[in-house]
């Protein structure tokens, strides 16, 4: 009897920057509201409250809660559509959560090109303040929580911002 053995499929590079807790933060939740916003299963929204207040604290926990669940609303009125999303637990990343890694990581570390380009990716360039700001009080309450993210450079979001779109779930 002969033994095939077949080649492990390498690691997915959206795996290791999930496995950082900060970054697992944003998609998680990002993750979260919109299976909750397309299947009205609010058991998607307990699972991420209970996830930030357990890793951020009571008080910090509610707080990013509340700064994501504006960013998300924001960005459902607003949004190129349509808003993509892998399932939780995925080791990947769409186009549309890492603009929102981008988003993010912009805000908290003082790249203001990097987050604009991101949001107008998502959004628009006329809708792109408005997201920016909303966006804002959810990056600050995970910096001051100290989940920071990796910084992610305007050079690279441009480079998937405008990459080409593939089929994955979406809302409208």
């Amino acid at each position: 009897m002969t033994d095939i053995h077949h080649p492990q499929a390498p690691e997915c590079p959206a795996s290791r920057i999930l496995a950082r807790q900060p970054e697992n933060l944003v998609v998680g939740g990002y993750r979260g509201w919109l299976h909750f916003a397309s299947e009205r299963n609010v058991s998607h929204l307990r699972k991420v409250q209970s996830d930030y207040v357990r890793l951020l604290g009571e008080q910090a926990g509610t707080a990013a809660m509340g700064g994501l669940e504006r960013l998300i609303g924001n960005l459902g009125a607003c949004a190129n559509c349509p808003l993509r999303f892998f399932c939780q637990g995925s080791k990947h990343l769409c186009r549309e959560e890492c603009l929102m890694l981008a988003l993010v990581s912009g805000l908290q570390n003082g790249d203001e090109e990097a987050a604009l380009l991101s949001a107008r990716f998502l959004s628009s360039s006329s809708q792109a303040p408005e997201l920016l700001s909303a966006a804002a009080e959810f990056a600050m309450t995970l910096k001051f929580a100290g989940q920071q993210l990796l910084p992610i450079h305007a050079h690279t979001v441009d480079q998937f911002g405008g990459a080409t779109r593939a089929p994955h779930p979406t809302l409208h």
